[in-house]
């Protein structure tokens, strides 16, 4: 009914290598410098979209548009190789 023997102890992960250090370290700098961008360009292009008339402000709209989906598929990318990719903690 019950386990009496003790579960397996999980081995420990090895040490991170130094290339896999820098690699984790750009790539995090990467994603910083991504979110900074996208978001001030989706901020000033909303700034901007808001001053102009209707008219006129629909490139700017497809261009905040188009800048957020960037911004988003760089988001799911930068997840993926914190998470899921091969310099990932295991």
């Amino acid at each position: 009914m019950f386990d009496v023997e003790p579960a397996e102890e999980p081995k420990p992960a090895k040490p991170l290598t130094e290339k896999q250090i820098a690699a984790r370290a750009r790539t995090k700098k990467m994603n910083v410098v991504a979110v900074i961008i996208c978001a001030s360009l989706c901020f000033v292009l909303g700034v901007i979209s808001a001053v102009l008339p209707a008219g006129v402000s629909t490139p700017w709209m497809f261009a905040s548009y188009a800048a957020g989906y960037v911004g988003v598929l760089w988001a799911l990318a930068g997840l993926w190789s914190h998470y899921m990719g091969p310099n990932a903690p295991k």
